[in-house]
């Protein structure tokens, strides 16, 4: 089987362990399982897999140590973390070193599945903002930190690229000439339910804050922000049920 479907489990927990790997494998999906972060990073020099599943709470390497490590080996490693435990400081680093999404436990194999299959089809974030400094800064620090993505300039630009291409999530500047973000949005919610919108805007009207979110946009962000604030947006947004 190609590497393109190849999943790494990563649980000190045999039990969950083996019901992940089972039900992914039911999914049509080549499973190798790992018994700590030690054992994976093994396991990815000696073969390449498009998505790892890593429990956060494990002895030696914790989640995020063995996320590092192993985007020391494949830097294009999608990585999903899972957790039953509230460990803000451990999740947040995470977040912000480019973790693809938390998963809480316990959670339905459903939801679960949802999010491999997303991440799997995912080409990442699409950018629009007319000010082109504004979308390539973006850009550029969601990069740095291990996300893929790219910028485009205008509305009907973006909705070309998500016709073209697999976009997870577009990051949509509100206050756009010729096609503004909530027209931009409308069109781009006809076109897939799958892509998750979140805006930003600078000036524009409440009213138009109002209409994007009514309609269904996932979150608006106020300019300027941190990019970890939008990263932690993206994060979430691929994280939760009604968004997958």
């Amino acid at each position: 089987m190609e590497a393109t479907r190849r999943v790494l489990v990563v649980d000190d927990e045999e039990g969950m362990r083996a019901t992940v790997a089972a039900n992914l494998e039911l999914e049509g999906y080549e499973v190798v399982e790992a018994r700590d972060g030690a054992h994976a990073l093994d396991l990815v020099r000696q073969q390449r897999f498009a998505l790892v599943l890593s429990d956060v709470k494990m002895p030696g390497l914790n989640g995020v140590e063995t996320f590092r490590e192993l985007r020391r080996i494949q830097p294009d490693l999608t990585v999903v973390l899972m957790t039953a435990f509230a460990i803000e400081q451990l999740i947040e680093e995470g977040i912000g070193e480019g973790v693809y999404a938390v998963i809480y436990k316990p959670f339905s194999m459903d939801h679960l599945m949802r999010i491999v299959a997303r991440a799997l089809g995912s080409r990442g974030v699409l950018v629009v903002d007319d000010l082109p400094a504004v979308a390539e800064s973006i850009v550029a620090e969601l990069k740095a930190a291990g996300l893929r993505a790219e910028a485009v300039y205008d509305g009907h630009t973006a909705i070309q690229r998500a016709r073209d291409e697999a976009v997870d999530v577009c990051v949509l500047d509100l206050a756009m000439p010729s096609l503004d973000g909530v027209k931009t949005y409308e069109q781009l919610r006809r076109m897939s339910k799958q892509i998750t919108v979140i805006a930003m805007t600078g000036d524009a009207a409440p009213e138009m804050i109002h209409a994007f979110t009514s309609r269904g946009g996932y979150a608006c962000l106020h300019k300027p922000f941190d990019v970890r604030e939008l990263m932690h947006t993206i994060a979430r947004a691929r994280s939760e049920p009604g968004t997958c």
